[in-house]
């Protein structure tokens, strides 16, 4: 199973995967109306050269920059995406121009809103399928989730002996990450400015001593914003809990604390009077018990220290 939520991964349909590649391009497609491609530089022209290509009415594109940089216009609108930079649109047949790097390597996927709202469900994508699509573009900077699921992908497709289960679970956890990285990036754009000081200034202080957690309340007041707006203003600036946010930074300065400190000394400095607390904390956060990822940092340190 994978991370993929609400998404419905298999139906009886995609049980039998439909692949057709394009050895030029790695254009996979899984289904009428649904396919993948990873876009490299030769496939485009020359570097750094104005390119001209035709758009389609029918495809939604979600698009990931795996390497280089890729500025193009589209109507009226400008696109400048570099690596990590993701974006989902229609371009209702406009044809756009485009330069690109020689390194540049982009994923993107190629679906239908029917199919997409099929997959992922209309509260994720936003996406009225019984209208008729018009032109829309809408961007987002480096996640982590959707970087790492579209390197996956990339690596399946050129991986030998494709598995085709395996590169269909992968686009479908890409797709559901994207979306879901695009429908928070959207909301964060949501948050004013005023708010948006108040966050940054309510998380350093947060964060500014990572042995004693403030309340909710403490921070609230701290920085001149009530509860709920604190609460989900974090949410949706940050992506994150504002306990979540503290227990992240906190285990991630176990890790640094590990590498000269034993689990006892790092337990305290971090304010746990009990050691096994925060190993439950630190194994939740990292996948492994804080003695594991000390012998890990410093291999050559007593396994009894």
């Amino acid at each position: 199973m994978t991370s993929c939520s609400n998404m419905e991964i298999l139906n009886s349909q995609e049980s039998e995967l439909i692949q057709k590649v394009n050895a030029h391009s790695n254009t996979i497609e899984f289904r009428p109306g649904f396919s993948v491609s990873l876009l490299s530089a030769k496939d485009m022209g020359p570097a750094n050269t104005k390119q001209v290509f035709p758009g389609d009415n029918e495809f939604i594109h979600l698009n990931s920059v795996i390497a280089g940089k890729f500025d193009a216009r589209v109507g009226n609108a400008s696109i400048q995406c570099s690596c990590g930079d993701y974006n989902i649109g229609h371009v209702s047949g406009e044809s756009f121009e485009a330069y690109h790097s020689d390194d540049f390597c982009n994923l993107a996927v190629m679906i239908t809103p029917d199919i997409l709202n099929e997959l992922a469900g209309e509260e994720l994508t936003g996406i009225d399928s019984q209208r008729s699509m018009s032109f829309f573009l809408q961007q987002g900077c480096l996640n982590s989730k959707v970087v790492a699921c579209a390197k996956r992908v990339k690596n399946l497709i050129h991986e030998k002996g494709q598995k085709d289960l395996l590169l269909y679970s992968a686009v479908i956890d890409y797709l559901y990450w994207h979306l879901t990285a695009i429908k928070s990036h959207d909301v964060s754009e949501k948050v004013s400015l005023r708010e948006r000081k108040q966050l940054i200034a309510a998380r350093d202080y947060l964060l500014s001593d990572l042995s004693s957690p403030p309340t909710i309340s403490d921070v609230a007041r701290e920085v001149g914003i009530n509860q709920c707006k604190l609460k989900k203003g974090f949410k949706a600036l940050f992506n994150k809990t504002v306990y979540g946010c503290f227990q992240e930074e906190r285990m991630q300065k176990a890790m640094i604390l590990l590498r000269d400190n034993n689990v006892t000394e790092t337990a305290i400095s971090l304010g746990y009077s009990n050691v096994s607390h925060f190993s439950v904390a630190f194994r939740k956060q990292f996948g492994v018990l804080p003695k594991e990822a000390r012998m890990s940092l410093a291999p050559t340190l007593s396994r009894y220290s």
